[in-house]
């Protein structure tokens, strides 16, 4: 549950500056059981927003793509959907990051270099692929096979 709850705000925000009003909407919203469980989760969201990488993703100076779909058309020919977590852009670089609450799985790099192969199909260069375990407060790099 706090993971679902952690993934919301971090939708929520686009610099660690609205992690606080965020938090106030979600809870008036009736996200949270309790006021425990919102600071619980503000807490967890205090602590990740203090990772190093995080910090200049959550600095306000990219151009961001939150839960923003991309959508293509698959070799059958049918419409698909995928949503990554947060898509950024800055200086000709593109950076996807998809958060994680659970253990390692190596489902999850191909669901990064994925979103990564359809970022490249639609023109986009420099691009940067990471799996963040929020709960660990770890990144996971993601690169595209050669």
């Amino acid at each position: 549950r706090q993971g679902q709850l952690l993934h919301q705000v971090f939708a929520h925000i686009e610099k660690a500056d609205d992690l606080s009003p965020a938090l106030e909407r979600l809870n008036f919203e009736g996200i949270f059981e309790s006021e425990k469980q919102m600071k619980q989760v503000e807490a967890l969201a205090r602590r990740s927003l203090q990772h190093p990488a995080a910090k200049d993703w959550f600095s306000g100076t990219w151009e961001l793509y939150n839960e923003c779909a991309i959508v293509y058309t698959d070799e059958e020919g049918q419409m698909q959907t995928r949503r990554p977590d947060r898509v950024m852009r800055k200086d000709g670089q593109v950076v996807v990051v998809d958060f994680k609450f659970g253990k390692k799985n190596e489902a999850y790099r191909t669901q990064v270099q994925e979103y990564m192969n359809l970022l490249t199909q639609m023109g986009y260069t420099h691009i940067r692929g990471f799996l963040w375990y929020v709960f660990a407060n770890e990144l996971e790099e993601v690169t595209l096979p050669a």
